[in-house]
Parts: structure tokens; sequence; C-alpha cells
């Protein structure tokens, strides 16, 4: 019994003195002393849908370097996120990235640590994320807006008499699910043309994305969900519905692309196949490309389209833009991206948008190197946890000005009579997609599908909020979470299909 008490005593005491330790190394950084303790903090703000609030409170109470964990802090400012993202840069992804495992000890391009490895994969995909080994991105895109504008009309026209309201929270990820399916797989998911949340996808992952985020904040609750016999609750690919549900699509839908008798395809993962990624590499990617390449083009479009109903004058000056493209022939039906991007209005409201609302308001955070590192005058030790305050990012007043934090699209057209302002303007605002050797490789799909989607819109539509004391339900958990953005829509003058 006595060596049971000793050895019980020793491992709390090594506990205790692991904790100090991590406690010690960092407490030089200035921080809440609660989250320097503990990540429960943090995660607390995750489960309460306030993450961007919170770490924006943090920045501007403690300064440009804060702590928000044992053994994470987290900065604000672009210029320090460009350093440790550079593609000779020794900072590595950070632990945070373990939580985007679907299965337990398996990698993808998402949540892979190893650089070299990353890298390697990261070359073999690239042709396919380009769209030059497929010909190209935009008639899948457009195929897809045809289908959003049938339900629309088929559904949710209102008229003087009738009204039928729409969840464009919902539709929303309908579409973007249902283009990242045509153009990574040859053919979409259907989510539109059923209108309705096939296998419960979005549900799950609306209910899945706080605890993921949570165990983000806390490693140790990560590696705990991944081992036996917790792990034996995780989504399986024979489930019905939910995360499993799509991993049981992504085994069968790459099985079948890997059969004998099976004619190539004109899509993003033939491109993959063409490259030599495993059978296994292929199903990760499948499953990884759904739900990466819908939910943050999703959110962009609500979030936009709130904050043009928001504003009537921004809304009104972009609809006559659209308007006069139309009437002086430079608008194509449907519109072209190269066309979109010609756009100097439509171009400021998608920047102003995206800064505003970036598609991820968790840290993302990255490992500090072998040697350590000095960020704003605090040396970090090897092994620290280094995040991005992306939204405070977004709202950088040297910047955008002292208005940052309001959604003012002219800030853009005025920025345009000096260029080095502009430049540093787009710059930031283009770190919502990561940078350097970190960044996104969606982000031309992404663009596009929102370049082409508020032109056919605003061509035929005219929308009201349908509920203004309360527009819609959003949760920031690391990423957004909307419920419930019901618009009135009617047809412009007759205009429609």
């Amino acid at each position: 019994m006595g060596f049971v008490i000793l050895c019980a005593v020793l491992a709390v005491g090594g506990l205790i003195a692991r904790e100090f330790w991590l406690w010690y190394r960092l407490s030089h950084v200035p921080g809440p002393f609660w989250h320097a303790i503990t990540g429960f903090s943090m995660a607390r703000a995750a489960l309460n849908g306030s993450v961007h609030e919170h770490y924006m409170e943090l920045q501007e109470k403690f300064g440009p370097l804060v702590r928000i964990g044992p053994n994470t802090v987290m900065f604000s400012d672009p210029d320090t996120l460009k350093r440790i993202a550079a593609a000779r840069s020794k900072y590595t992804k950070g632990e945070w990235y373990a939580i985007g495992r679907t299965t337990p000890g398996e990698d993808h391009l998402f949540s892979m640590r190893d650089e070299e490895k990353r890298k390697h994969l990261k070359s073999k995909m690239g042709p396919g994320y380009s769209g030059l080994e497929n010909g190209g991105f935009e008639a899948g895109i457009d195929k897809q807006i045809a289908a959003f504008i049938d339900l629309i009309d088929t559904k949710y026209i209102s008229t003087p008499n009738v009204f039928r309201p729409m969840d464009m929270a919902s539709k929303s990820t309908y579409f973007a699910l249902d283009v990242i399916s045509e153009l990574g797989f040859g053919h979409a998911y259907g989510f539109l043309k059923e209108d309705r949340d096939l296998y419960q996808y979005v549900a799950t992952k609306d209910a899945f994305f706080p605890v993921m985020i949570t165990m983000g904040n806390v490693p140790w609750l990560a590696k705990l969900m991944h081992s036996w016999p917790l792990n034996l609750g995780l989504p399986k690919s024979a489930d019905s519905a939910g995360f499993g549900a799509l991993m049981g699509f992504a085994k069968t839908f790459v099985d079948g692309r890997l059969a004998p008798e099976t004619k190539p395809g004109k899509d993003m993962i033939q491109s993959f196949i063409n490259a030599g990624l495993t059978r296994e590499e292929l199903t990760q990617e499948v499953y990884v490309e759904t739900i990466a390449g819908s939910d943050t083009t999703a959110t962009a479009i609500r979030m936009i389209l709130l904050s043009l109903l928001s504003n009537p004058s921004a809304f009104a000056a972009l609809r006559a833009e659209i308007d006069a493209g139309i009437a002086s022939g430079m608008l194509s039906f449907p519109v072209k991206d190269s066309e979109a991007k010609a756009m100097p209005y439509l171009q400021a409201v998608i920047r102003e948008g995206l800064r505003l609302y970036p598609p991820s308001t968790g840290v993302v955070s990255k490992e500090v190197p072998q040697g350590g590192d000095t960020i704003h005058g605090y040396k970090l030790p090897a092994g620290t946890q280094l995040g991005e305050n992306i939204c405070s990012i977004g709202r950088t007043r040297e910047v955008f000005g002292p208005d940052a934090h309001l959604f003012r699209p002219e800030r853009w057209i005025e920025a345009t009579n000096d260029n080095e302002k502009f430049r540093m303007m787009v710059a930031t605002t283009d770190l919502v997609f990561g940078f350097g050797k970190f960044y996104c490789m969606g982000r031309n799909i992404a663009l596009m599908e929102l370049n082409k989607i508020f032109v056919e819109l605003l061509r035929r539509y005219d929308f009201a909020i349908a509920k203004p004391e309360k527009p819609l339900k959003l949760w920031s958990a690391g990423f957004w979470i909307t419920h419930d953005f019901w618009l009135r829509i009617s047809r412009r003058n007759g205009r429609g299909k």
C-alpha cells in the first residue's frame, strides 16, 4: 500500500512540476491568469460561440502578443504572419491541426505537420487545384449557380400575395457543397436538387465544429478522443448519417474511380490519381475537400450578403454597377470570372466582407522552431504554439483606417489613388487564405464562386431580411456557424430564369 501511495504522490508531483514549468517558460508574455494555467478558458469561448470577439478583446487589452493558453500565444499583425509562413521559414504546423484528423494516426493535407511530407503531397495536388488538367472550374460553378437559381425560382419567390421565405444559411451551404463535389468529383452531391440536408451532414458539422475547436485548445483532449476506447465513438464509414456517411461516400467513390474498368474523369480527383496519390490519400482528400471547400465559401456568401442588405447604399452601388455592365454589354450571361474581376465595386465588396468575416476565426497555430524566436520583443522557446488572430489582422487600423471595424466598400475605391496603400490592403486581406507555405490551395475556386454568385443573384432578385430584429444566428467557434438567415426574395421587374 505504501508503494502505491508513493507512486501516486510522485505522479501528482510530476504533473504539478510539468504544469509549473509550462507556466513559467511563458510567464513573461502578458495575458489573463487563467489562460496561462489551462486551455479550458479558450475552450469555453469556443463553446459559447464568441471566439472572434474574445480574441479581439484580449488583443486590445494586452497588446500585440498575448498568452492564451499554457503553451500558446497569439499575435495580431500581418507582418508576423508573413514572416512565420514564408517559404523558407522553419515554422511548422502546430498541435492545433491534429483536430483535423478524420482517422486516428492518419493525416491529410490539412492535418499533416511533417513539413517534407506535406510539401511533397502539396506538389502532387497543385495541378488539380489549378484546373489546368480538368478544363478549368468555370463551367462547373456556372452549372451549380444555375441549379441554385432554379431552386429559388421554383420554390422561394415571394409575390405581393404569397410569402415564401428562404433560409440563406442552409441554401448557401447546399450550393457550396454541390460546387465542390461538381469540381472535385465530377458530379454534384445533389443538396440543391433535393433541397435538404443529405446524410444530416450540415447538422452534424455545425454540432461538431465547437467540439473540434475545444479539443484544439486543449491538445490532450484531442489525443484522448483518438485513443481507445473513446475512439470507438468517432465517425465510421459504415454510419448512415453525419461525417461517417461522408467517409463512406469517399471510400466508395474512390474505390469506383480506381476500378480497372472506370474511364478517367475530368475533375480534381482524376488529377490527384494521375499524380500518384494512394487510395487512402484520395479517400482522405475527398472527405476534407468537402468540409473545407464548402464551409468557407458558404460563410463568405452569407456574411457578404448580410452586410449588403444591412447597408442600402452599398447594395445600391453594387446593383448599379451590375446593371451598367449588363446595359453596356460588358457582362455575359452567366457572368465570366474575368468580367467580374474587372468590376471595381464588386471586388471592393468581396474584399471588405472577407477581411471582416474571414473563413476561419481560430488561431491555426504554428510551432516555434528549434532555437526559439522573438516576437514583438518577447522570447519564445522552441515548441511554443504561435497563433494568429486573423479577425484583428483584418481590422488593422494602420492598414484600413480608423473605421476598420466597419463595413465600407468605398475604402477600396478611395485607395486606388494610392498604389502602395491599395497593395497593402489587398495583401493584408488576402491573409484570410493563409500565406506562403501555408497558403490555401482552394483560394482561386472560392474567389471565382464569389465573383459569380453575387452578380447572378443581384441581377435577378430583390432581397429583404425577413427577421430584421435578428437577421441570423451567428456562432463563432473557430469557424462560423450560421442558422436562420431568412430572406424574402422577389423577382426584379419580372426577371428570373
